[in-house]
């Protein structure tokens, strides 16, 4: 018994005529019949008296016409919901990122000024979350295997120090004019861990005097010559600090990644384009400024 199969019964119900409702549904008049008497086999029962010339529900036709006609009209209303629930999910993108980032904010104003009609949902790596397991674009340090990885960002990590500081006087700082000062550090994140990491292999032990997740406590702090921090290149968009002054590393530069990754059948869904390319043309934005 096929869907298709009660549809047509329901027309030749209302209509009690094979070859009326065989043109009102485009099909053939045997087709259509034959259809009706597969549904009658597969019952077991006759849903029409038959004679010559006419078609007529029987009791038990009258019966399962009542009945099929609610359900169908309960099937037609499920797939109408179904339907809508879809169009609001095609009008969510999911941002997952694996920390926090004053970039957030910024690329999400930036998706809603291209794309305004799109809803934005954020949901954070490492939590537990209903979102967790389905998003549409991640934020990560590096390429998630099985995803499309778009290269967003390749900056340095500078050091920053004090205008106070003795090492404000210098373009270029290496690890032996960094032993024995003091090191402000943000929350263990991807980042500190690429910093640790460099500071690891070159057989540095580096030991926070402060940690924050506060970025301004950390501007503030350095600023005041409490210590010296780590500040990336261009996503932290740092305010304008005279008393911070910022140097490179040497002899090998310190940089991190930051992809954009997302699963490829994703790409098929509505708006997964449009919000790609508005998060793609902020960080070409990022990188000229």
């Amino acid at each position: 018994m096929r869907l298709l199969q009660l549809h047509y019964f329901i027309e030749v119900a209302e209509t009690q005529n094979i070859s009326q409702t065989a043109k009102k549904l485009h099909i053939s008049q045997p087709a259509l019949s034959r259809s009706i008497k597969e549904l009658e086999q597969d019952l077991g029962i006759e849903l029409f008296s038959r004679n010559k010339h006419s078609l007529e529900l029987n009791p038990q036709g009258k019966s399962f016409h009542h009945n099929i006609r609610q359900a169908l009209e309960l099937i037609d209303d499920a797939v109408v919901i179904a339907q809508r629930l879809n169009d609001l999910k095609a009008h969510s993108i999911i941002l997952r990122v694996q920390r926090t980032s004053p970039l957030i904010p910024e690329i999400i104003h930036h998706i809603k000024k291209i794309v305004p009609e799109v809803d934005i949902q954020l949901a954070q790596h490492g939590l537990e979350s209903d979102w967790l397991d389905r998003y549409d674009f991640e934020f990560s340090t590096y390429p998630i295997k099985g995803n499309e990885n778009i290269l967003l960002l390749d900056e340095e990590i500078l050091i920053a120090t004090s205008t106070n500081s003795e090492l404000a006087s210098f373009n270029t700082v290496n690890l032996n004019q960094l032993k024995n000062r003091k090191i402000i550090m943000t929350n263990p994140s991807p980042l500190r861990g690429i910093i640790e990491n460099y500071f690891r292999e070159s057989k540095f032990a580096i030991k926070p005097e402060f940690v924050t997740s506060d970025l301004n406590t950390l501007f503030g702090l350095i600023s005041e010559n409490i210590g010296i921090g780590f500040i990336p290149e261009k996503s932290w968009n740092m305010p304008v600090k005279p008393k911070i002054h910022l140097a490179h590393f040497e002899p090998d530069i310190l940089k991190r990644k930051l992809y954009l990754s997302y699963l490829p059948s994703l790409e098929e869904r509505k708006y997964h384009v449009n919000v790609k390319n508005a998060i793609l043309k902020y960080f070409e934005e990022l990188g000229k400024s």
